[in-house]
């Protein structure tokens, strides 16, 4: 710096261009503005915090251009692969774009190569280690470009810190073997968070030393420039240090209301250690591998699975849309719910509908001596985090009395995230932050729901098992039976050819508990053999 004042002119550059970053990224979360390839470097969350969104979005704006041009053989090709993001976004669609990208690069316009980066940035957020190397390069390649503009210095540690971060994740698998496997760090949650993480904590070191540094320089005492002890890129978040890494948290209770009140106190000390604290939230898992688990013990609903799992928002949290799985009794989908929170490590409660018509569901008042918090807040007291999970089962069946309050129009003010943020408690008597709870039913037919229940879930068809798949249930049904005598699953023998051609030739597909009793059947039978 040549002088305090060119320092101070830098600084103020830099403010504007973290609230400039800061307003496109409230809009990219609104699903207002598609960010740009640098902004997402950068870590600008995708169109609508959901990168399935973000590629249709890319795919359809970038359509009508090449299609004036759909005559040459290059520009009719990638039509065809844009589309396809249109309908399916997904790693392969992508993968097969960039591919078809990189073939026609001599006749696409020099703007194309943004168009591949973008490509690059999917693939990296989908968990893909080669595309989050290339990744690396391109962001120090764009931290070099802009090192003679000192105004420009901010975004280029930005880019320098998401370099750091995806040479990290790249690196987490072992599997992985590019940079060798002699030490990396252990992979958890979604790529990008991971990314962000740890290229944050990566500039911190260099910031760290270079503060250091500062304060022995008598440039920059005479300047008299206050500075933060660590400056952030453009738009970064302020982590929470929590053994140096950031870890999403809400504050789920700010305040107990009439604290000062005979039973005021006594909520107000069964709150104590939630009051006004940071709880964290469910940190984002191995999304392959809860797949890979969820297809192997539901081989029949793999489409459902998929669905599901592409849909989970881009974030360092987990949380999913309140969803209703209708399916014929007997399918599985109770115990699919059940295995799905279990799977993304959701803590949860499962709660049966038939014939529940208490308006105690959304809370009843301190002054009663039955009083009580609503469910979510119950569930995050029980559990000490702010985004369990509840699975309402067979919510169909429950009470249509409204004497008391009724169980569906309660639950509607939970699943709307403006009115769920805000929930009043009347037993807490103060708002609460209720909008991370993650809220999945069950039901056997969509008769007796409400349309505006209807209206604010994901709705979706489970489908029944089949007789094809019967050898991978079976084995799951032998596991859980063992499972439920306190056996190891590693005794299990799968059904012989004499047991499984008998309950194929009874079970055709359908309800699994019929199934699990003609399994029960041929288990004991052996018994009798031996």
């Amino acid at each position: 710096m040549e002088s305090g004042e060119s320092f101070q002119d830098a600084q103020r550059h830099a403010e504007r261009a973290r609230r400039h970053f800061q307003r496109r990224r409230k809009a990219a979360l609104a699903g207002l503005h598609l960010p740009t390839e640098h902004e997402l470097l950068a870590g600008m969350p995708f169109l609508g915090d959901a990168i399935q969104q973000d590629m249709q979005a890319f795919a359809e704006r970038l359509l009508p251009r090449l299609r004036r041009k759909a005559d040459h053989a290059h520009f009719a090709a990638v039509i065809h692969h844009l589309e396809q993001l249109t309908v399916s976004a997904g790693a392969d669609e992508v993968k097969a774009l960039m591919a078809i990208l990189g073939e026609a690069a001599s006749t696409l316009p020099s703007c194309a190569w943004s168009w591949r980066l973008r490509c690059r940035i999917y693939l990296a957020h989908l968990g893909d280690q080669r595309a989050a190397l290339d990744l690396a390069r391109d962001a120090v390649g764009v931290a070099i470009s802009l090192d003679r503009d000192m105004d420009q210095w901010d975004t280029a540690v930005g880019m320098i810190q998401a370099a750091l971060g995806w040479i990290s994740f790249a690196i987490s698998d072992p599997e992985f073997s590019f940079l060798g496997t002699e030490a990396y760090p252990p992979r958890s949650g979604r790529p990008g968070a991971m990314a962000a993480s740890l290229g944050l904590r990566l500039i911190g070191i260099v910031e760290h030393q270079a503060s250091l540094a500062r304060s022995d320089s008598p440039q920059v005492a005479n300047a008299k420039v206050q500075q933060p002890a660590t400056a952030r890129p453009a738009g970064a978040a302020i982590p929470q240090d929590v053994d140096g890494a950031s870890l999403p948290s809400a504050v789920v209770f700010r305040q107990v209301g009439n604290a000062n009140t005979g039973e005021g106190k006594k909520v107000a000390k069964e709150l104590e250690e939630l009051t006004g604290k940071a709880l964290p939230l469910v940190l984002m898992p191995d999304l392959g591998a809860a797949r890979a688990a969820l297809r192997a013990e539901f081989p029949y609903a793999g489409d459902i699975i998929d669905r599901i799992l592409l849909d989970i928002p881009v974030r360092p949290h987990v949380q999913l849309r309140p969803t209703i799985l209708v399916g014929s009794p007997g399918c599985g989908k109770s115990r699919f719910a059940r295995r799905l929170l279990t799977v993304l490590a959701i803590p949860h409660d499962v709660i049966p509908c038939g014939g529940l018509s208490d308006g105690a569901f959304a809370g009843t008042g301190r002054r009663w001596s039955t009083g009580e918090p609503s469910l979510p807040a119950a569930l995050i007291t029980r559990h000490r985090i702010a985004g369990p999970g509840a699975v309402l089962d067979e919510i169909e069946k429950v009470g249509t009395s409204r004497h008391n309050g009724q169980v569906h129009d309660a639950l509607l003010a939970f699943l709307e995230r403006e009115t769920a943020s805000r929930f009043h408690d009347p037993y807490v008597q103060a708002p609460c932050d209720l909008s991370h709870v993650t809220w999945l039913m069950t039901a056997n037919s969509l008769e007796g729901l409400p349309s505006p229940l209807r209206d604010r879930c994901r709705i979706i068809p489970f489908p029944e098992p089949g007789h094809e798949h019967l050898p991978a249930l079976s084995r799951q049904i032998i596991a859980d039976l063992l499972a439920e005598q306190g056996l190891d699953h590693r005794w299990a023998s799968p059904l012989d050819a004499i047991e499984m051609e008998a309950i194929a030739r009874a079970w055709p597909g359908g309800s699994l508990r019929k199934l699990r009793r003609m399994i029960e059947v041929a288990v004991a039978a052996r018994c009798v053999k031996h």
